[in-house]
């Protein structure tokens, strides 16, 4: 499907709200502000609380395909919306485990499996964060592990 050939109008006025996001790639007349103010009162709307940050950051992230513009994408939620949707949370949290890992394998050569899983379950950005900090400063892996149990 070439999705810029298809009206912004009819994805919006379908009745799935997890089609609005692809309504910033949609073929719009308008000006981009009318089209991302409808794509935020649709998804404000119609999607349920535990759904719209996400639609929203989704929605962040195909426009700014179009539309480079900050203040535009702010009509979406801007930054709130960016970093406490669950899934870039979720992507923030991996990129930061595969930082500790990448920090961990340069100082001390392969890291146990046994590690490599306990980090992956952290997903608190303030506990990777001290995590991240500990990894380099840690005197061997025993030590990495034995913080990562507490």
């Amino acid at each position: 499907m070439e999705l810029w050939t298809v009206p912004a109008e009819e994805l919006l006025a379908s009745g799935l709200v997890g089609a609005v996001p692809w309504a910033t790639l949609a073929r719009f007349d308008g000006p981009p502000e009318a089209l991302l103010r409808q794509c935020e009162e649709r998804i404000t709307r119609q999607a349920p609380s535990g759904e719209r940050d996400s639609l929203l950051a989704v929605s962040q992230v195909l426009a700014r395909l179009r539309f480079p513009n900050e203040e535009l994408l702010s009509i979406l939620g801007g930054e709130r919306v960016m970093t406490e949707s669950p899934i870039i949370k979720q992507l923030m949290a991996e990129t930061t485990q595969k930082a500790i890992l990448q920090v961990l394998e340069a100082r001390f050569g392969t890291v146990p499996v046994e590690i490599s899983t306990r980090l992956r379950r952290v997903r608190r950005e303030k506990t990777l964060d001290e995590l991240i900090k500990y990894a380099a400063l840690c005197p061997d892996l025993d030590a990495f592990g034995e913080r990562l149990l507490r």
